[in-house]
């Protein structure tokens, strides 16, 4: 019996279930998290389904549960979108009964007593695996839940920009689609902004390079309680700021998080896998899209060097 049906006997053996993702969401996080939750409710009407969490503008028309410790109790928890119990928004899943984590991302879970893990990097995101599980298993889909796993679909992959394999993402965007996902409503939404929003992007215009061509920001604590900006608007939102750019083949953007004391980077790249970089400094996400946390300006300096020495080897081999 596949992981897919696994995961699916499980989540019928259960009349109580709560699903978790990770903190400081992205679309890909809430799209799994929520086009799950909506699938389930969908499908099996007599569960009691509840999503928990932090919230932020990527949230979209999701609602977070409050939900009490005793929910735990009996009941099936499922985390999607990350394995790294650090980064896990809510850590109460370890009250439950049963756990499920999907994830698309490379690491491996540090997270005990995981009755299913299924982790495939081949998707592109979370979001698509579920998906692949819906199709697989022939649920019933909710437009409401087609636009959510689609939103997911679409901004973990840059447009579908960042593909692991095209064929199989083009192939369940296709299919969600076929559940009339409200698709510009969520382009409304996730791509259009205030003016003084665009306008504050400005503070975040410029960069730095390293000798090889490595593009860099750092942003420190003073500049985004200027900006007025939520943390993540900065720390994912910017990093693309430096995309694009034909003599940039490496990219990263370095925020100062003095809630957690910590400096989160988010790094990319154009045809270069740097994901062991992330990986060497706790962190991880796909080959070319990925980050780490880390614990001051010195260690990002040694992220920078170790960036900029993978940027001048891809120069080297491809000359």
């Amino acid at each position: 019996m596949n992981i897919k049906r696994n995961i699916i006997h499980l989540i019928e053996s259960y009349d109580q279930i709560i699903i978790h993702r990770h903190s400081r969401p992205d679309m890909d996080a809430i799209g799994s998290q929520y086009g799950l939750y909506l699938t389930i409710k969908e499908n099996y009407p007599e569960k009691r389904v509840y999503v928990v969490g932090d919230s932020n503008d990527m949230v979209y028309l999701a609602k977070m549960d409050t939900i009490p410790d005793a929910y735990y109790i009996n009941a099936l928890a499922i985390i999607t979108d990350v394995s790294v119990s650090r980064l896990v928004s809510d850590d109460r899943y370890r009250l439950a009964n049963d756990l499920i984590i999907i994830d698309h991302h490379q690491n491996d879970t540090d997270i005990e007593n995981v009755t299913l893990f299924y982790k495939d990097p081949n998707f592109a995101s979370a979001s698509e695996m579920i998906v692949d599980i819906i199709k697989d298993m022939n649920l019933k889909v909710s437009p409401e839940a087609a636009t959510y796993l689609y939103g997911g679909m679409v901004t973990d992959t840059g447009r579908f920009l960042y593909l692991n394999n095209a064929s199989k993402t083009f192939e369940l965007a296709s299919y969600i689609t076929r559940f009339e996902p409200s698709v510009q409503d969520f382009y409304d939404y996730i791509y259009t902004e205030p003016l003084q929003k665009r306008l504050t992007k400005n503070l975040f215009a410029s960069f730095d390079m390293t000798e090889n061509g490595v593009a860099y920001r750092k942003n420190d604590a003073e500049l985004i309680q200027t900006s007025g900006l939520e943390f993540q608007a900065i720390s994912r939102g910017m990093v693309n700021q430096m995309a694009g750019i034909k003599e940039v083949p490496i990219w990263a953007n370095f925020t100062e998080d003095v809630e957690n004391n910590l400096i989160v980077g988010e790094f990319r790249a154009r045809g270069i896998t740097i994901v062991d970089i992330a990986k060497k400094y706790g962190g991880g996400g796909h080959n070319q899209a990925c980050g780490a946390s880390l614990k001051d300006w010195n260690e990002v300096d040694l992220v920078l060097k170790d960036l900029d020495e993978r940027a001048k080897e891809y120069a080297k081999n491809t000359k």
